[in-house]
């Protein structure tokens, strides 16, 4: 199959899988505005594909996705090696608190301005985490949905405590609500949607 096609199919196993959990905060406004995109009906972009050391975590991770929904982990590994993965600029190890975190964190934009798809005001993309990192409070003015491909792993929100979350559990961030996220002993892949304002990164909080 070609990536023109994967478009179709990774639109219809989001909502496969998001669908039944339009009642969680997020969910509908992330699925109406990945509609609005309309992936399954233009082309794939050729990307230069790149890979980061946090990769090495990526057959792990997938393999994991496997237990969620066996057709979409053979989907990313189908696409695996047309990913550019990527860094925030604003993030470092000195910044994070944390030798060797750059070597264990990575995302992939798959719909959006970096993406295989472009996105109209539109985000969408794989977070990729290695184990027993804290990736620190951070913000952005984007709302943002997260759907756990992976777990389990610990998120917070505002002033709340961390708290585990399992694989397939979707989390939801207002516009520039103060989040955090830890990993245990097994990397972590998530999938995000920012579904507007998504010219401004993300930033850490002090």
């Amino acid at each position: 199959m070609t990536l023109d096609t994967t478009g179709s199919r990774l639109k219809a196993a989001i909502a496969r899988h998001l669908a039944p959990l339009r009642s969680d905060e997020g969910v509908a406004l992330a699925l109406r505005r990945l509609e609005q995109q309309g992936i399954d009906a233009m082309p794939s972009r050729t990307m230069a594909a790149r890979r980061l050391p946090a990769c090495r975590h990526l057959p792990e991770a997938v393999a994991a996705v496997i237990a969620l929904d066996s057709s979409l982990a053979a989907l990313l590994a189908e696409i695996e090696d047309q990913l550019a993965w990527q860094q925030n600029a604003n993030y470092s190890d000195a910044a994070m608190c944390c030798d060797g975190y750059m070597d264990n964190y990575a995302y992939a934009e798959l719909v959006g301005p970096a993406g295989l798809w472009p996105g109209s005001d539109f985000r969408m993309g794989l977070l990729l985490l290695g184990p027993h990192l804290h990736y620190r409070e951070h913000s952005h003015a984007a709302p943002e949905l997260y759907w756990l491909l992976t777990g389990p792993s610990e998120w917070k929100s505002a002033s709340g405590d961390f708290g585990s979350r399992e694989q397939g559990a979707t989390i939801w961030h207002p516009p520039h609500m103060v989040h955090a996220t830890r990993t245990g002993t097994n990397p972590l892949l998530a999938l995000y949607i920012w579904t507007s304002d998504v010219g401004q990164p993300a930033r850490l909080v002090a």
